[in-house]
């Protein structure tokens, strides 16, 4: 089974602020509409995550961590049984949330897990928050690099053998791509490569890119390979849903795309 747990719709401008937004609202002025969405992925023996959500970086009124454990309540499971946490990159609105921020001070919100993530994105990440003076994000890193269990996929292959991380880049230097292939059970997540539907046809070069023409090739390259090969498209940013499958190609009108309204494919534990 895989869920997309959905923590609300935002106006993101360049400064990354993420402003919470309802639904329906448009962005302000000059800013994207975006959802957050962890994905879980469980079996009878496994429960994972690929992204963790914004956490204590969170501008909803609503605590975070209240938010998720609620969200994970649904598909009957609590933070406690997370075993992994695959990171597509870091930048904080897909890992602020492996730490809550409770009792004035942070706690893992994922205790029991093994968080995979490549090790030269971290690398880059604490550089650049200690070269900008960002105390507090310096503080949340050097938490989580002194308490969890990172495993750094230069040095490790991720577990199981049915999780694939792979360095694409593209939005950022070091991006992943998260494969899932578990029987006839397939998705992948490409974290902001493709993060809204909404790109699945359209050609772009986006500025926030470190390589806005690499980013467009692997689109192109993933979405044949999803097409062809029947995975499911998990998109991090929807808000009209993030769970696609696509169902044919056109020449003049593109992918015919499918969207998973209830969020979940597999089977329900």
């Amino acid at each position: 089974m895989i869920a997309a747990l959905f923590e609300g719709t935002y106006s993101v401008g360049g400064e990354g602020r993420f402003v919470s937004i309802t639904p329906d609202e448009k962005p302000r002025k000059g800013e994207f509409k975006l959802g957050i969405n962890p994905f879980l992925i469980r079996t009878d023996s496994f429960t994972a995550l690929i992204d963790a959500g914004l956490g204590p970086f969170n501008s909803n009124p609503q605590d975070h961590y209240s938010l998720l454990t609620n969200n994970l309540s649904k598909h009957n499971c609590a933070p406690e049984d997370i075993q992994h946490v695959y990171c597509s990159h870091t930048h904080l609105d897909h890992i602020g949330g492996l730490l809550s921020e409770r009792y004035g001070t942070y706690e893992l919100t994922f205790p029991n897990a093994v968080i995979w993530l490549s090790g030269r994105d971290w690398q880059r990440f604490v550089e650049e928050a200690d070269s900008s003076d960002e105390q507090e994000v310096l503080r949340w890193a050097i938490y989580l690099e002194t308490h969890a269990d990172l495993r750094f996929i230069e040095n490790h292959t991720p577990e199981p053998d049915f999780i694939t991380m792979k360095t694409i880049g593209g939005h950022t230097e070091f991006h992943q791509g998260i494969f899932y292939r578990n029987g006839a059970e397939k998705a992948m997540m490409l974290g902001d490569v493709l993060g809204r539907p909404e790109a699945i046809n359209r050609k772009f070069t986006a500025k926030f890119d470190f390589d806005g023409e690499k980013s467009q090739k692997n689109r192109d390259m993933y979405l044949r390979k999803a097409l062809e090969e029947k995975y499911f498209i998990l998109t991090y940013h929807g808000y009209s849903g993030a769970i696609s499958a696509l169902k044919r190609y056109d020449e003049k009108k593109g992918y015919e795309v499918e969207q998973i309204r209830s969020s979940v494919i597999g089977r329900t534990t």
